[in-house]
Order: structure tokens, then sequence, then C-alpha cells
């Protein structure tokens, strides 16, 4: 009898850290928007043009929306600024000699986990500015990074949430692992697109 209390209770505190793992990974997820640019191919030159338009949004998206903006607000002002960011990245390419094709739209999609320097965050699905740079499906390796806390060219931190940060900055644990896994496992790897121009 006491064996099966024991594991019931077991069982128990394992369901509770199961959902705490999940809803933290779901907040993070939520309040979170992603830059994932894409380019014709991984060549050299494609890829110069690639870090080119990443540098021209990240310059105008870091403009868009106060630094006390909620993760809706963001997401609204992205939205509503696709013309502008695609402009952006057309005049880029243009300071290249580059006249080739920018489809740019706001799109939730799957990532894996991504690591930068100093925090990672978990595989999911995530809202993103997506900027294809070319002609429709032929794209090279992709880039993407974090709009949204700006965490593009910062170091870790930038949640409101300590659970959050933690997840984002903490080391890659076994609990991380877990929700990965599950993520891989559950999340739909068909893009939804949310704005397009």
């Amino acid at each position: 009898m006491l064996a099966l209390c024991l594991a019931l209770l077991g069982g128990l505190a394992l369901a509770g850290w199961w959902q705490a793992q999940q809803d933290t990974g779901a907040a993070l997820r939520a309040g979170t928007l992603r830059l994932h640019i894409r380019a014709d191919s991984d060549g050299v030159y494609d890829q110069t043009c690639k870090l080119a338009v990443r540098d021209a949004v990240l310059d105008l998206t870091a403009r868009l929306w106060p630094r006390d903006a909620s993760p809706a607000q963001a997401r609204q002002a992205a939205a509503r600024s696709l013309p502008r960011i695609q402009w952006a990245a057309r005049q880029a390419l243009a300071r290249l000699g580059v006249s080739a094709p920018v489809q740019v739209s706001l799109v939730n999609m799957y990532f894996g986990t991504t690591r930068y320097d100093g925090f990672a965050l978990p595989a999911g699905r995530y809202d993103a500015v997506r900027v294809d740079i070319g002609r429709p499906g032929s794209y090279g390796q992709n880039w993407w990074c974090v709009l949204y806390p700006g965490l593009c060219a910062a170091a870790c931190g930038g949640y409101d949430d300590p659970a959050q940060t933690d997840l984002v900055c903490g080391d890659y644990i076994l609990r991380f692992r877990a929700v990965e896994w599950w993520q891989q496992l559950t999340a739909s790897r068909a893009d939804r697109v949310l704005v397009m121009l």
C-alpha cells in the first residue's frame, strides 16, 4: 500500500513538473517574435545579401516599438510595418546592386532549438517576421534571431518573467530536453502565414 501511495505521489509530482515546464515554454514562445531570413542559396553572394538584409531589418525594427512594448504590441507593430521591412530589405539589396524579389510575411512556424551566445531558445512554434530573398522555393541556409524581446545582438535577458529568462539563459539541462523532445513529437511543421504582403 505504501509503495502504491509513493508511486501515486511521484506520478503527481512528475505531472506537475511536466505541466510547469510546458506552461513556461508556451509562455516563452508566445512572448517571442523571431526574425527568419532565407536567401536563394548557400553561396557566398547570396549569404552576403542575406546579412545585408538582416542588418537593415534589425536597424528598422529596433525603432518599430518602444522598449517596454508588450509581445502583442510588438507583433502588431511588425504586422503593420511589413511594407517598411520589405522596403528596407530592397534598399539593402539595391546598395549591393541586387534586384532580387523580396517577400515579407508574418508567420507562425516551427523552429528547432536555437543556441546563441549565452542562451538558447527551445524548439517549438513561434511567430516570426520572415524575409524571403530571391526565387520562391529555392532557399539556402536560414538565418534567424529574436526581434522581441530584442535579443538579436544582445546578451541573455529581456524577458519580464524570470522563469522565461531562466529557460532561455539557463543551462541546457534535462528539463529543457524533455520539453524539446515533446515539442518535436507534437508540434506541426507546417508554416501558417499570419500576414503577407
